[in-house]
Protein backbone atom coordinates (compact mmCIF):
# COMPACT_ATOMS: atom_id res chain seq x y z
CA UNK A 1 0.00 0.00 0.00
CA UNK A 2 2.80 2.43 0.87
CA UNK A 3 4.43 1.74 -2.49
CA UNK A 4 1.18 2.41 -4.36
CA UNK A 5 0.67 5.69 -2.47
CA UNK A 6 4.19 6.84 -3.23
CA UNK A 7 3.77 5.93 -6.90
CA UNK A 8 0.45 7.77 -7.09
CA UNK A 9 2.05 10.91 -5.61
CA UNK A 10 4.94 10.70 -8.05
CA UNK A 11 2.59 10.30 -11.01
CA UNK A 12 0.46 13.21 -9.87
CA UNK A 13 3.31 15.75 -10.20
CA UNK A 14 5.30 14.71 -13.27
CA UNK A 15 5.49 18.14 -14.85
CA UNK A 16 7.29 19.81 -11.92
CA UNK A 17 9.75 16.95 -11.55
CA UNK A 18 10.56 16.84 -15.25
CA UNK A 19 10.78 20.60 -15.67
CA UNK A 20 13.12 20.95 -12.71
CA UNK A 21 15.87 19.31 -14.72
CA UNK A 22 14.95 19.17 -18.41
CA UNK A 23 18.37 20.22 -19.71
CA UNK A 24 17.00 23.34 -21.40
CA UNK A 25 17.86 26.55 -19.54
CA UNK A 26 14.98 29.03 -19.47
CA UNK A 27 15.34 32.43 -17.84
CA UNK A 28 12.48 34.73 -16.89
CA UNK A 29 12.86 38.47 -16.32
CA UNK A 30 9.96 39.74 -14.22
CA UNK A 31 9.78 43.46 -13.48
CA UNK A 32 7.88 46.70 -14.00
CA UNK A 33 8.00 47.78 -17.63
CA UNK A 34 5.20 50.35 -17.74
CA UNK A 35 4.78 52.25 -14.46
CA UNK A 36 6.67 53.72 -11.49
CA UNK A 37 9.76 51.46 -11.53
CA UNK A 38 10.07 51.04 -15.30
CA UNK A 39 12.74 53.73 -15.73
CA UNK A 40 14.95 52.12 -13.07
CA UNK A 41 15.21 48.84 -14.94
CA UNK A 42 12.31 47.72 -17.08
CA UNK A 43 13.17 46.78 -20.65
CA UNK A 44 16.77 47.89 -20.07
CA UNK A 45 17.14 44.82 -17.85
CA UNK A 46 15.73 42.60 -20.59
CA UNK A 47 18.34 43.94 -23.00
CA UNK A 48 21.07 43.32 -20.42
CA UNK A 49 20.00 39.69 -20.03
CA UNK A 50 19.87 39.28 -23.81
CA UNK A 51 23.46 40.53 -23.87
CA UNK A 52 24.46 38.11 -21.09
CA UNK A 53 22.99 35.21 -23.05
CA UNK A 54 24.76 36.36 -26.22
CA UNK A 55 28.08 36.69 -24.37
CA UNK A 56 27.63 33.15 -23.05
CA UNK A 57 27.36 31.90 -26.62
CA UNK A 58 23.59 31.58 -26.72
CA UNK A 59 23.57 27.99 -25.50
CA UNK A 60 23.94 26.08 -22.25
CA UNK A 61 24.25 22.33 -21.82
CA UNK A 62 24.24 22.07 -25.60
CA UNK A 63 20.79 23.66 -26.03
CA UNK A 64 19.67 27.21 -26.88
CA UNK A 65 19.07 29.39 -23.83
CA UNK A 66 15.49 30.62 -23.72
CA UNK A 67 14.44 34.03 -22.39
CA UNK A 68 10.96 35.17 -21.44
CA UNK A 69 10.05 38.53 -19.90
CA UNK A 70 6.90 40.07 -18.50
CA UNK A 71 5.58 43.31 -17.04
CA UNK A 72 4.01 42.78 -13.62
CA UNK A 73 2.68 46.38 -13.68
CA UNK A 74 3.49 46.73 -9.96
CA UNK A 75 0.46 44.56 -9.19
CA UNK A 76 1.17 41.67 -6.79
CA UNK A 77 -1.64 39.52 -8.16
CA UNK A 78 -0.35 39.96 -11.71
CA UNK A 79 3.27 39.29 -10.76
CA UNK A 80 2.47 36.18 -8.75
CA UNK A 81 0.24 34.77 -11.51
CA UNK A 82 3.02 35.21 -14.08
CA UNK A 83 5.63 33.65 -11.80
CA UNK A 84 3.37 30.69 -11.01
CA UNK A 85 2.73 30.06 -14.72
CA UNK A 86 6.46 30.24 -15.47
CA UNK A 87 7.65 28.04 -12.63
CA UNK A 88 4.89 25.44 -12.49
CA UNK A 89 3.96 25.07 -16.17
CA UNK A 90 6.40 26.78 -18.55
CA UNK A 91 9.67 25.27 -17.40
CA UNK A 92 11.35 28.52 -16.32
CA UNK A 93 14.45 27.66 -14.27
CA UNK A 94 15.26 31.05 -12.78
CA UNK A 95 13.48 34.38 -12.30
CA UNK A 96 15.70 37.45 -12.47
CA UNK A 97 15.39 41.10 -11.34
CA UNK A 98 12.03 41.10 -9.47
CA UNK A 99 11.45 44.84 -9.02
CA UNK A 100 8.87 45.62 -6.31
CA UNK A 101 9.38 44.21 -2.83
CA UNK A 102 5.73 43.28 -2.28
CA UNK A 103 5.76 41.10 -5.40
CA UNK A 104 9.19 39.71 -4.53
CA UNK A 105 7.83 38.41 -1.20
CA UNK A 106 5.12 36.36 -2.93
CA UNK A 107 7.48 35.09 -5.62
CA UNK A 108 10.01 34.13 -2.93
CA UNK A 109 7.40 31.86 -1.34
CA UNK A 110 6.59 30.36 -4.73
CA UNK A 111 10.26 29.73 -5.47
CA UNK A 112 10.58 27.96 -2.15
CA UNK A 113 7.59 25.76 -2.97
CA UNK A 114 8.78 24.86 -6.48
CA UNK A 115 12.48 24.57 -5.65
CA UNK A 116 13.51 26.82 -8.54
CA UNK A 117 15.95 29.77 -8.31
CA UNK A 118 15.51 33.52 -7.89
CA UNK A 119 18.19 36.05 -8.80
CA UNK A 120 16.81 39.13 -7.02
CA UNK A 121 18.50 42.39 -7.98
CA UNK A 122 15.89 45.14 -7.55
CA UNK A 123 13.85 44.40 -4.41
CA UNK A 124 14.92 46.09 -1.21
CA UNK A 125 13.12 43.80 1.20
CA UNK A 126 15.52 41.43 2.95
CA UNK A 127 12.91 38.86 3.98
CA UNK A 128 13.79 36.38 1.16
CA UNK A 129 17.25 36.01 2.71
CA UNK A 130 16.24 36.69 6.31
CA UNK A 131 12.99 35.74 8.08
CA UNK A 132 11.49 34.09 4.98
CA UNK A 133 14.68 32.50 3.66
CA UNK A 134 14.39 29.26 1.71
CA UNK A 135 17.91 28.98 0.28
CA UNK A 136 16.76 29.32 -3.33
CA UNK A 137 16.84 33.11 -3.69
CA UNK A 138 20.13 34.92 -4.21
CA UNK A 139 20.07 38.64 -3.37
CA UNK A 140 22.67 39.91 -5.81
CA UNK A 141 23.14 43.65 -5.47
CA UNK A 142 22.45 45.28 -2.10
CA UNK A 143 20.31 45.42 1.03
CA UNK A 144 18.86 48.16 3.20
CA UNK A 145 21.82 48.23 5.57
CA UNK A 146 24.46 48.49 2.82
CA UNK A 147 22.59 51.21 0.92
CA UNK A 148 20.93 53.38 3.53
CA UNK A 149 23.05 53.54 6.67
CA UNK A 150 25.99 55.23 4.92
CA UNK A 151 24.25 58.55 4.09
CA UNK A 152 22.89 58.79 7.64
CA UNK A 153 26.33 58.19 9.16
CA UNK A 154 27.81 60.83 6.86
CA UNK A 155 25.29 63.45 7.98
CA UNK A 156 25.77 62.55 11.65
CA UNK A 157 29.52 62.93 11.26
CA UNK A 158 28.91 66.39 9.77
CA UNK A 159 27.08 67.39 12.95
CA UNK A 160 23.48 66.90 11.82
CA UNK A 161 21.36 65.76 14.75
CA UNK A 162 17.70 65.92 13.67
CA UNK A 163 16.09 64.31 10.63
CA UNK A 164 12.79 64.18 8.78
CA UNK A 165 12.19 61.03 6.71
CA UNK A 166 9.94 61.03 3.63
CA UNK A 167 9.38 57.53 2.24
CA UNK A 168 7.13 55.84 -0.32
CA UNK A 169 4.18 53.99 1.20
CA UNK A 170 5.01 50.41 0.22
CA UNK A 171 7.19 47.56 1.52
CA UNK A 172 10.55 48.94 0.37
CA UNK A 173 9.77 52.38 1.78
CA UNK A 174 8.99 50.89 5.18
CA UNK A 175 12.29 49.03 5.15
CA UNK A 176 14.21 52.19 4.20
CA UNK A 177 12.51 54.21 6.92
CA UNK A 178 13.18 51.63 9.62
CA UNK A 179 16.83 51.18 8.59
CA UNK A 180 17.51 54.92 8.59
CA UNK A 181 15.67 55.54 11.84
CA UNK A 182 17.73 52.85 13.56
CA UNK A 183 20.96 54.35 12.20
CA UNK A 184 19.92 57.83 13.35
CA UNK A 185 19.09 56.70 16.89
CA UNK A 186 22.22 54.53 17.13
CA UNK A 187 24.28 57.54 16.06
CA UNK A 188 22.83 59.81 18.74
CA UNK A 189 20.43 61.70 16.45
CA UNK A 190 16.68 62.20 16.61
CA UNK A 191 13.83 61.74 14.13
CA UNK A 192 11.85 64.96 14.16
CA UNK A 193 9.20 63.47 11.90
CA UNK A 194 8.46 60.88 9.27
CA UNK A 195 5.76 60.41 6.67
CA UNK A 196 4.96 58.09 3.76
CA UNK A 197 3.66 59.22 0.39
CA UNK A 198 1.59 56.94 -1.89
CA UNK A 199 3.47 55.45 -4.83
CA UNK A 200 2.94 57.61 -7.89
CA UNK A 201 2.50 60.88 -5.97
CA UNK A 202 2.82 64.04 -8.04
CA UNK A 203 2.18 66.61 -5.30
CA UNK A 204 4.61 66.53 -2.37
CA UNK A 205 3.78 70.02 -1.08
CA UNK A 206 1.99 68.92 2.09
CA UNK A 207 4.77 66.49 2.99
CA UNK A 208 7.47 69.10 2.41
CA UNK A 209 5.61 71.66 4.50
CA UNK A 210 5.52 69.14 7.35
CA UNK A 211 9.26 68.58 6.94
CA UNK A 212 9.91 72.32 7.15
CA UNK A 213 7.61 72.71 10.16
CA UNK A 214 9.39 69.88 12.02
CA UNK A 215 12.52 71.97 12.42
CA UNK A 216 14.68 69.06 11.26
CA UNK A 217 18.17 69.86 10.03
CA UNK A 218 18.06 67.27 7.25
CA UNK A 219 15.41 65.80 4.98
CA UNK A 220 15.90 62.22 3.78
CA UNK A 221 14.08 61.61 0.49
CA UNK A 222 13.54 57.89 -0.02
CA UNK A 223 11.38 58.17 -3.13
CA UNK A 224 12.67 57.19 -6.57
CA UNK A 225 11.77 57.26 -10.25
CA UNK A 226 9.10 59.77 -11.34
CA UNK A 227 8.22 60.40 -7.68
CA UNK A 228 11.78 61.57 -7.01
CA UNK A 229 11.74 63.83 -10.04
CA UNK A 230 8.57 65.52 -8.78
CA UNK A 231 9.81 65.70 -5.19
CA UNK A 232 13.16 67.31 -6.07
CA UNK A 233 11.48 69.91 -8.29
CA UNK A 234 9.15 70.84 -5.43
CA UNK A 235 12.03 70.91 -2.95
CA UNK A 236 13.52 73.62 -5.16
CA UNK A 237 10.20 75.46 -5.50
CA UNK A 238 9.76 75.56 -1.71
CA UNK A 239 13.33 76.76 -1.21
CA UNK A 240 14.00 74.03 1.33
CA UNK A 241 17.75 73.83 0.74
CA UNK A 242 18.01 77.61 0.54
CA UNK A 243 16.42 77.80 4.01
CA UNK A 244 19.28 75.73 5.44
CA UNK A 245 17.79 72.24 5.53
CA UNK A 246 20.09 69.60 4.05
CA UNK A 247 18.51 67.18 1.59
CA UNK A 248 19.95 63.71 1.06
CA UNK A 249 18.97 60.95 -1.33
CA UNK A 250 20.03 57.58 0.08
CA UNK A 251 19.56 56.04 -3.37
CA UNK A 252 19.87 57.64 -6.79
CA UNK A 253 19.53 55.80 -10.07
CA UNK A 254 21.04 56.62 -13.44
CA UNK A 255 17.58 57.28 -14.84
CA UNK A 256 16.74 59.64 -11.95
CA UNK A 257 19.77 61.81 -12.64
CA UNK A 258 18.99 61.77 -16.35
CA UNK A 259 15.44 62.97 -15.71
CA UNK A 260 16.30 65.63 -13.12
CA UNK A 261 19.64 66.86 -14.48
CA UNK A 262 22.97 67.56 -12.79
CA UNK A 263 22.19 71.27 -12.48
CA UNK A 264 19.56 70.53 -9.85
CA UNK A 265 21.33 67.53 -8.31
CA UNK A 266 24.97 68.67 -8.24
CA UNK A 267 26.81 67.85 -5.03
CA UNK A 268 24.27 65.32 -3.76
CA UNK A 269 25.87 62.24 -2.21
CA UNK A 270 24.39 58.75 -2.22
CA UNK A 271 25.33 55.07 -2.27
CA UNK A 272 25.17 52.43 -5.01
CA UNK A 273 26.37 48.87 -5.70
CA UNK A 274 27.84 49.97 -9.08
CA UNK A 275 28.00 52.73 -11.67
CA UNK A 276 29.03 52.60 -15.28
CA UNK A 277 32.20 54.71 -15.05
CA UNK A 278 33.73 53.23 -11.90
CA UNK A 279 36.44 51.35 -13.84
CA UNK A 280 37.42 50.28 -17.37
CA UNK A 281 35.44 47.04 -17.35
CA UNK A 282 32.30 48.84 -16.17
CA UNK A 283 32.80 51.55 -18.77
CA UNK A 284 33.10 48.94 -21.52
CA UNK A 285 29.83 47.32 -20.43
CA UNK A 286 28.20 50.73 -20.21
CA UNK A 287 29.19 51.66 -23.76
CA UNK A 288 27.90 48.33 -25.09
CA UNK A 289 24.54 48.90 -23.41
CA UNK A 290 24.43 52.47 -24.67
CA UNK A 291 24.74 51.17 -28.22
CA UNK A 292 21.66 49.02 -27.59
CA UNK A 293 19.41 51.35 -25.60
CA UNK A 294 20.80 54.82 -26.28
CA UNK A 295 21.52 55.39 -22.58
CA UNK A 296 24.18 54.35 -20.10
CA UNK A 297 22.85 51.52 -17.91
CA UNK A 298 21.88 51.71 -14.29
CA UNK A 299 23.03 49.27 -11.64
CA UNK A 300 19.89 47.13 -11.83
CA UNK A 301 20.56 46.23 -15.47
CA UNK A 302 24.26 45.70 -14.79
CA UNK A 303 23.54 43.60 -11.71
CA UNK A 304 21.08 41.41 -13.58
CA UNK A 305 23.60 40.87 -16.39
CA UNK A 306 26.13 39.82 -13.75
CA UNK A 307 23.70 37.51 -11.94
CA UNK A 308 22.53 35.76 -15.10
CA UNK A 309 26.10 35.42 -16.44
CA UNK A 310 27.30 33.76 -13.24
CA UNK A 311 24.20 31.56 -13.12
CA UNK A 312 24.92 30.31 -16.65
CA UNK A 313 28.54 29.61 -15.72
CA UNK A 314 27.30 27.60 -12.73
CA UNK A 315 24.94 25.59 -14.94
CA UNK A 316 27.82 24.65 -17.22
CA UNK A 317 30.04 23.73 -14.26
CA UNK A 318 27.28 21.64 -12.68
CA UNK A 319 26.52 19.96 -15.99
CA UNK A 320 22.82 20.23 -15.24
CA UNK A 321 20.05 22.79 -14.72
CA UNK A 322 18.94 21.02 -11.53
CA UNK A 323 18.43 23.93 -9.06
CA UNK A 324 20.13 22.30 -6.07
CA UNK A 325 23.19 21.36 -8.11
CA UNK A 326 23.43 24.84 -9.63
CA UNK A 327 23.02 26.57 -6.26
CA UNK A 328 25.74 24.37 -4.77
CA UNK A 329 28.14 25.50 -7.51
CA UNK A 330 27.16 29.17 -7.06
CA UNK A 331 27.94 28.99 -3.35
CA UNK A 332 31.32 27.42 -4.07
CA UNK A 333 32.46 29.39 -7.14
CA UNK A 334 34.49 32.58 -7.09
CA UNK A 335 32.24 35.45 -8.19
CA UNK A 336 34.26 38.35 -9.53
CA UNK A 337 33.35 40.50 -12.53
CA UNK A 338 32.85 44.15 -13.48
CA UNK A 339 29.87 44.39 -11.10
CA UNK A 340 31.05 42.20 -8.21
CA UNK A 341 34.27 42.77 -6.26
CA UNK A 342 35.42 41.19 -2.99
CA UNK A 343 32.40 38.90 -2.75
CA UNK A 344 31.18 36.29 -0.31
CA UNK A 345 27.88 34.45 -0.61
CA UNK A 346 26.22 33.83 2.73
CA UNK A 347 24.36 30.52 3.27
CA UNK A 348 21.07 32.43 3.09
CA UNK A 349 21.77 33.62 -0.47
CA UNK A 350 22.89 37.15 0.40
CA UNK A 351 25.82 38.03 -1.87
CA UNK A 352 27.96 40.66 -0.18
CA UNK A 353 30.48 42.72 -2.15
CA UNK A 354 32.00 46.19 -2.23
CA UNK A 355 29.63 49.15 -2.38
CA UNK A 356 30.33 52.73 -3.48
CA UNK A 357 29.75 56.27 -2.26
CA UNK A 358 29.12 58.67 -5.15
CA UNK A 359 28.48 62.35 -5.71
CA UNK A 360 26.58 64.05 -8.52
CA UNK A 361 28.95 66.04 -10.71
CA UNK A 362 28.68 69.72 -11.43
CA UNK A 363 27.71 70.62 -15.01
CA UNK A 364 31.33 71.65 -15.66
CA UNK A 365 32.58 68.19 -14.68
CA UNK A 366 30.37 66.28 -17.13
CA UNK A 367 32.53 64.90 -19.96
CA UNK A 368 30.04 62.89 -22.03
CA UNK A 369 26.43 61.75 -22.24
CA UNK A 370 25.12 60.28 -18.98
CA UNK A 371 28.36 61.12 -17.16
CA UNK A 372 26.57 62.15 -13.97
CA UNK A 373 28.51 60.71 -11.05
CA UNK A 374 31.98 60.63 -9.55
CA UNK A 375 33.41 58.15 -7.07
CA UNK A 376 33.95 59.40 -3.53
CA UNK A 377 34.86 56.14 -1.82
CA UNK A 378 34.67 52.37 -2.11
CA UNK A 379 33.13 50.69 0.92
CA UNK A 380 34.52 47.19 1.59
CA UNK A 381 31.92 44.43 1.63
CA UNK A 382 32.60 43.56 5.26
CA UNK A 383 31.82 47.14 6.29
CA UNK A 384 28.82 47.63 4.02
CA UNK A 385 26.92 44.49 5.04
CA UNK A 386 26.08 42.95 8.39
CA UNK A 387 27.84 39.68 9.27
CA UNK A 388 25.87 36.48 8.71
CA UNK A 389 25.92 35.85 12.45
CA UNK A 390 23.35 38.66 12.77
CA UNK A 391 21.02 37.18 10.15
CA UNK A 392 17.56 35.93 11.12
CA UNK A 393 17.99 33.07 8.67
CA UNK A 394 19.07 29.79 10.25
CA UNK A 395 20.38 28.06 7.11
CA UNK A 396 23.92 26.86 7.75
CA UNK A 397 23.83 27.82 11.42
Amino acid sequence: MKLKIALAIALSIPSTAVLAEDGAVKIGVLNDQSSSFSALGGTEVVHAVELAIKDHGGTALGKPIELVSADHQNKPEVGLAIARQWLEQDGVDVIADMANSAIALGVNTLIGETGKIGLFVSPLTDKPTEADCNGHVIAWAYDAHSMFTGPVKALLSDGVKSFFILSPDYEAGKVQEATEEAAIVDGGGTVAGKIRAPLGSTDFSSYLLQAQASGAEALILNVSGPDLVNAVKQVQEFGIMASGMQVTLPALHQSDARAIGVEAMQGVRFGVPWFWKQDEASYEFGKRMMEITGNAPGWIAAGTYSAVSNYLDAVETAGTDDPDAVLKVMHEMEIEDFFIHNSTMYPNGRLIHDQYSLQVKTPAEVEEKDDFFKLIAAIPAEEAFKPYSESACTIGK
